[in-house]
């Protein structure tokens, strides 16, 4: 089975994976805040970030 591939937007300057603008990590993982629920896009976190 293949994986979904995707292009996805990064704002994150500091983040490695951000080259102009654009997410370039091999695999993307995005979890939710707090208490493991997310209601809105603010809950969530991407946690594959890494600082430059």
């Amino acid at each position: 089975m293949e994986s979904p591939s995707m292009k996805v937007k990064c704002g994150v300057e500091n983040c490695s994976y951000n080259k102009n603008q654009s997410c370039h990590a091999e695999a993307l993982e995005v979890n939710a805040m707090g208490d493991g629920i997310a209601n809105t896009s603010d809950g969530t976190a991407c946690t594959t970030f890494e600082n430059k």
